[in-house]
């Protein structure tokens, strides 16, 4: 029988896609916590079927899979860190809508092109700071496709280097088990503390990624690649002139320490070297040690991004990136699940024991005020009525500010169709306004997307418009046939003359 419980003690499959390669990894969570049951690395090629070497493993173990849980390559996302205002207070969807705009503003994609996902990861004052993460739709169904092969769904995708900053996260920590059931999520300082910076550095194979750590969140990441075999110069050199970049550019005077991890076989010949180079104080991680014991001395750290992906859908570690359709607070209930809501069933039922007596007279108490409110019931209706009244007068008030509004944006939009050429034409047009009540010069955005002879030509037109300045590019121009393909920005303006114009 498949219940609640079956989801927090279940068998977990991990897979992280690589360039030429896949790792599978088996996770089970069992009331002492969860343990490895068994992993493995395949070469890849998503233009062929799946080999029978990846369906042999699969089928060996024969294990019903509650969850798949996924990482793709780093190299194939568009991750950025920004801030942006807060939407506390802004209604329920409205830090989606503001993210999806500022992501289509990072990406030289449409945003109907890509699939994304975004965390906050710090709020200061009025502001919040954020990372997202965009991938290629084509690079998602290629997955789906891939997996499906193997009869198998993903119930979350995630970027690898933020898988692995789950793994190191919490590699110095048991996690799931008892714990999970009452919803207590560990992790481990390993990172760093409060007014720490630290770095990361994980590499796997011939690639490593950089992650900067401030006050124990990443708040830069950067990848590379290098030559194998041994820790060679080039290596050493781009670690320390990343690391000098990030000093400048941060103002800071040194780092605190550098967390090394990855599966390089000579990792303490290299830990040796950077502290030589750089001269921080440089710290070999022991990824998912918790979790490694289970398999008698296997190392698992070319698992860590596997691992890590399944913390992530799991609810488990900070990073929670998920590139797939999902709820913002997961589809899997980790606070207060199964027992702990049978806890609270027990303790329901012996307040009501002991408050049984005070019950009965509250009772009494109750009947005796119903009966008053009974013969108030005219009175009550007439107050009804005129909270009606103010309500109907107040969606009225609200209709003609609306209105108001509205009369400012058909005026721009038909300001725009007057200088569009005739050899033009626009595909996407996105109008965000701003209150001119505020009687600030600049009263909105206009964002433009279609086809032109001479896109170029198109700046100077807008410019020439009292309603327009600020003209400008905010993506690349795709030539196809004898057209070019555009987008451009316009800040909108309300000449001299107009109703909230300057002076």
């Amino acid at each position: 029988m498949t219940t609640l419980l079956d989801n927090v003690f279940g068998t977990y499959l991990g897979i992280e896609f690589q360039e030429d390669s896949i790792v599978i990894t088996y996770l089970k969570n069992r009331l002492s916590g969860i343990s490895l049951l068994s992993t493995a690395t395949f070469p890849l090629k998503f233009e062929e079927a799946a080999s029978d070497d990846v369906r042999g493993f699969i089928s060996r173990h024969g294990t019903y899979v509650n969850k798949v849980f996924v990482s793709v390559p780093e190299k194939w996302a568009i991750t950025k860190f920004i801030d942006i205002p807060s939407m506390k207070g802004k209604g329920k969807g409205a830090l989606a809508n503001l993210m999806k705009f500022e992501i289509e503003r990072h990406i030289p994609f449409e945003i109907d092109d890509v699939a994304y996902d975004f965390l906050v990861m710090d709020t200061k004052g009025a502001r919040n700071s954020v990372v997202f993460a965009a991938v290629q739709k084509d690079k998602i169904n290629m997955v789906k496709d891939y997996l499906s092969k193997l009869s198998l769904q993903a119930n979350a995708i995630t970027i690898s280097s933020f898988a692995v900053l789950n793994s190191i996260e919490l590699s110095e920590v048991s996690v799931g088990g008892w714990q999970d059931i009452i919803g207590i999520v560990r992790r481990s300082a390993i990172l760093g503390k409060k007014d720490e910076i630290n770095v990361s550095v994980n590499i796997n194979r011939k690639h490593a990624s950089v992650a900067v750590i401030s006050d124990g969140l990443c708040t830069h990441m950067r990848s590379f690649t290098f030559e194998e075999p041994g820790p060679p110069q080039v290596f050493l050199n781009d670690i320390s002139q990343y690391l000098a970049e990030i000093q400048s550019s941060l103002s800071l005077e040194h780092f605190h320490k550098l967390l090394l991890s990855g599966d390089l076989t000579s990792i303490e010949a290299l830990r040796e070297e950077l502290n030589e180079k750089i001269r921080v104080d440089v710290i070999t991680v022991k990824q998912v040690e918790k979790l490694s014991g289970k398999l008698r001395g296997v190392n698992v750290d070319g698992a860590s991004s596997s691992i890590g992906a399944c913390f992530a859908g799991l609810g488990l570690g900070t990073y929670k990136i998920n590139l797939l359709p999902h709820k913002a607070d997961y589809e899997i209930r980790r606070i207060a699940p199964f027992t702990t809501k049978m806890l609270l069933v027990v303790i329901v039922a012996l307040l009501v024991g002991i408050f049984s007596t005070e019950a009965l007279r509250q009772k009494k108490f109750l009947e005796a005020l119903e009966e008053k409110i009974s013969k108030n019931e005219p009175e009550v209706k007439a107050l009804e009525g005129m909270l009606k009244d103010i309500a109907s007068l107040k969606e009225r008030s609200d209709f003609l500010f609306r209105l108001k509004d509205s009369e400012i944006a058909l005026e721009i939009l038909s300001e725009f169709a007057k200088l569009m050429p005739k050899d033009s034409w626009v595909t996407s047009l996105n109008y965000k306004g701003i209150d001119a009540a505020d009687k600030k010069k600049t009263v909105g955005e206009l964002i433009i997307s279609g086809y032109a002879v001479s896109s170029s030509n198109l700046i100077s037109i807008l410019e020439d418009s009292p309603y327009f300045e600020k003209v400008e590019f905010v993506g690349p121009i795709k030539k196809t046939k004898d057209n070019e393909q555009f987008k451009l920005s316009a800040k909108v303006v309300l000449p001299k003359g107009v109703e909230g114009g300057s002076e």
